[in-house]
């Protein structure tokens, strides 16, 4: 697989517990899986155990975006966040697919997804950009809504920044906490419990990028026939 188009090439592994972040290639992994939801499948069985539960540390959180995502291809926005869900019982591997300009903001910035593992000892949130990413003291924003936080990291890196944020029900241990986005949809099956637990507060992304496509008139010519279907389907 031709890596060049569709992908931005690079996946964050970001380690509460240590503060550390790294890269991989997501070539390593593009041409062996199908998009955002085999990726993460893959680092999840990488990275777990089935009898790691949801609240251990080291239970990876991904979020992962698709190859047609920040390209002109219609209805590509979709997020996938997976992991093991608290909210099932027994508690499981599951998936949750939401929309909204985070994606494409995050590929825009160079990155194809997150794999979160490990727990702060102190409330954190991740800052992603064109130029780095990095974890920020988050003490002012624990407790906060969706809303206020919102607010307050876009007073502090701009009005154009995507979040994915986590609010007070996701951090008091609930096992059914969502993960809000910049859209008003939100993913469920508890991952913002799952965010909560590991002292994870937000998620904010700024890119600057541009993701490449092999054939961008034939993405322009499906624009144009889905439009065209859209606007005879509400004649």
């Amino acid at each position: 697989m031709d890596t060049r188009y569709g992908w931005a090439g690079k996946i964050l592994k970001v380690d509460l517990s240590e503060k550390k972040i790294t890269t991989v290639e997501t070539a390593e992994y593009a041409e062996r899986f199908i998009g955002g939801m085999g990726i993460g499948e893959k680092f999840y069985w990488d990275e777990s155990t089935p009898a790691m539960p949801a609240d251990d540390p080291q239970s990876p959180l991904l979020f992962m975006t698709g190859p047609l995502a920040a390209t002109p291809a219609p209805s590509a926005p979709r997020l996938v966040i997976c992991g093991k869900s608290p909210a099932l019982y027994p508690e499981a591997f599951n998936s949750a697919s939401i929309a909204g300009s985070f994606t494409a903001e995050l590929k825009m910035a160079g990155y194809d997804g997150i794999v979160v593992t490990g727990k702060a000892s102190q409330p954190l949130y991740l800052t992603i950009s064109s130029e780095a990413a990095e974890l920020k003291d988050a003490a002012h924003l624990w407790g906060l809504t969706n809303s206020k936080t919102r607010q307050l990291i876009r007073e502090t890196w701009g009005e154009k920044t995507r979040c994915l944020t986590i609010g007070p029900g996701a951090e008091s241990g609930s096992r059914i906490g969502t993960i809000a986005t910049d859209a008003g949809g939100n993913g469920s099956t508890g991952f913002g419990s799952l965010m909560g637990w590991k002292q994870l507060k937000a998620i904010a992304v700024r890119g600057s990028g541009k993701i490449a496509v092999a054939d961008p008139e034939k993405i322009n010519a499906i624009r144009k026939a889905v439009r065209e279907m859209a606007a005879g389907a509400l004649e």
